[in-house]
């Protein structure tokens, strides 16, 4: 089990020190497929988590597993200790591999995440930020990566 640590950790502890680049539906909503997005800053699942979780635990969700795709990710271990919490990590090689999902333990509590690779355009992960979070978004995560990729390219376009 490896243990890591809130962007709130003292120096020397591991975990990164940013906040998490992400943004959640607000108001919440049912309808549609992504509740959030996530822009994780590299693929190395457990330091990005951290600051991930500590944003989701702050809004008083008690998430303690997360499946992911292991395309996306770097080799992960299958339990994270966060600030005294563990986490379970399943990594698995079908499903989008744009998302992730994140669970309480009975499963009664889940939130679906787009993943914004780490090395994307800037502008076009603000774009699938604010897409993923609108609170009538119904599009699926490689929709909504499209869409946001479009809208930068023809953006770009109409400024030259």
């Amino acid at each position: 089990m490896t243990t890591a640590r809130s962007p709130h950790a003292t120096p020397g502890e591991t975990g990164s020190s940013q906040p998490s680049r992400a943004r959640f539906r607000d108001p919440a909503s049912s309808a549609g497929f992504i509740d959030a997005a996530w822009w994780p800053r590299s693929r190395d699942l457990p330091a990005e988590l951290p600051a991930l979780l500590d944003v989701v635990w702050g809004a008083g969700r008690d998430i303690n597993r997360i499946t992911y795709n292991l395309s996306a990710w770097d080799p992960a271990p299958r339990r994270l200790v966060i600030d005294g919490r563990t986490v379970r990590l399943g990594g698995f090689t079908v499903g989008e591999p744009h998302t992730a999902t994140l669970t309480d333990a009975w499963a009664h509590e889940r939130v679906d995440i787009l993943v914004i690779a780490p090395d994307t355009d800037p502008e076009v992960a603000k774009r699938a930020l604010d897409l993923a979070s609108a609170a009538d978004s119904t599009y699926r995560a490689g929709e909504l990566l499209a869409r946001a990729a479009g809208t930068a390219a023809t953006g770009a376009a109409a400024q030259s």
